[in-house]
């Protein structure tokens, strides 16, 4: 049996119902995965031990990749060209519009691509406001306020770790919905001066200081899926988070919707933020062409998909596959997605890989968490470090 390196960071207890879809696949198509984990939910450290191996010479032959690094790697020469394969599975035709560009550099396919995941998920334990006598928030300004309210019970709000990703996801969830997607391109994707400067950025960053200084005192350095523990266990009433907690939802057994519910994070529109999970195959040592095609075309496969997709909570890249047999809130997540192409509000996210560059996606994320950490720090301090990122053309 061949054998293959894929890198990922899939740890939690759904990415790995998820991940062993993929090695079950791959086994029964004659290629054996060494899976090479590495924690870290938003996947720096694996990025950082790629960097590190590709420079080595020794790349993994399979890699879970996002957004513009797809091309970067591509640019560098490190990724198996896979037109082949999309013509014989008809991607062109088959994908989500959003899947295509990102999954090709220079007009050939380089990566395969797997999920779109929702990220303004607004997950509740409802069974908690039901005990406080506390409705389900529609507006950002309602939700602070249930989030005072529990706080004066005694009950932590936010199920929210203290790891840069998850506050700066926080942070682009508010923007996104108290300002809109136009106001949000302008501002945090296209850094315009003016929408950044604009008295709807300061609004943004009063009410990120106000669950800040709510919800900082209970905090602790828990991962996601911890977090979500504690949502199932009602220590905490909300998580802000993607629909990677739906996986974690369905692989602990947790009735959906029944036990937590499953809303949109307030928001102007019907609006879906999304990043995308891809599988690169990088040039190494084991990557004879006959294993890279066996790998892309099972993959890739429809049946695979649908199956990797349902566990994982994401929706399918290609848009011919049914959601037949999937949950409630993903059904729901496609909804919202098609509604949102058709008003302008399906956005990338900045904050996971989708919008900018890895270096811009760092230097941003790290002033939000400057900013929600210093209680000190100046809403126009925050902006003027944000200009002041180097965008690289």
């Amino acid at each position: 049996m061949k054998k293959i390196e894929f890198l990922h960071w899939w740890t939690a207890k759904g990415e790995v119902a998820a991940f062993n879809l993929v090695r079950e696949a791959l086994d029964n198509a004659g290629v054996h995965i060494l899976g090479l984990p590495v924690p870290g939910g938003g996947g720096d450290t694996a990025m950082s031990i790629l960097q590190a191996r590709a420079i080595a010479g020794t790349p993994p032959d399979l890699v879970q990749l996002e957004g513009p690094s797809i091309q970067s790697w591509a640019a560098l020469g490190f990724l198996h060209q896979l037109d082949k394969v999309a013509a014989n599975g008809n991607w062109q035709e088959n994908l989500l519009p959003i899947a295509r560009d990102v999954n090709q550099y220079q007009g050939h396919y380089v990566a395969i691509p797997i999920t779109v995941h929702r990220l303004n998920w607004m997950w509740i334990n409802r069974k908690v406001l039901r005990t406080y006598g506390l409705a389900i928030p529609t507006t950002w300004d309602e939700l602070i306020d249930v989030f005072a309210r529990l706080k004066k019970q005694g009950v932590e709000p936010l199920a929210l770790g203290k790891e840069q990703w998850q506050i700066a996801l926080l942070f682009e969830n508010l923007a996104f919905g108290y300002g809109g997607a136009d106001y949000y391109q302008r501002a945090f994707i296209n850094m315009d001066p003016k929408a950044l400067n604009s008295q709807i950025t300061y609004d943004i960053l009063a009410r990120f200081r106000a669950i800040s200084q709510l919800v900082k005192p209970g905090m602790s350095h828990m991962r996601w899926d911890e977090g979500t523990q504690l949502l199932i266990e009602g220590e905490r009433a909300f998580q802000i988070s993607g629909d990677w907690v739906l996986g974690e939802l369905l692989a602990g057994k947790v009735s959906i919707p029944d036990a937590i519910g499953c809303y949109p994070t307030p928001s102007k529109q019907t609006g879906f933020i999304y990043n995308m999970d891809s599988f690169a195959l990088f040039d190494s040592p084991r990557t004879h062409p006959e294993t890279t095609k066996i790998v892309s075309q099972t993959l890739s496969s429809p049946a695979f998909l649908k199956a990797f997709n349902q566990v994982k909570g994401s929706i399918p890249a290609r848009k011919d596959i049914t959601l037949d047999g999937f949950n409630r809130c993903s059904v729901k997540a496609k909804a919202d997605m098609l509604t949102a192409s058709q008003t302008g509000q399906l956005i990338p996210s900045i904050v996971d890989s989708m919008a900018v560059s890895p270096l811009v996606q760092q230097a941003t994320s790290s002033e939000i968490l400057r900013f929600f950490n210093d209680d000190n720090m100046k809403p126009e301090d925050f902006i003027l470090h944000l200009q002041n990122i180097p965008r690289g053309g």
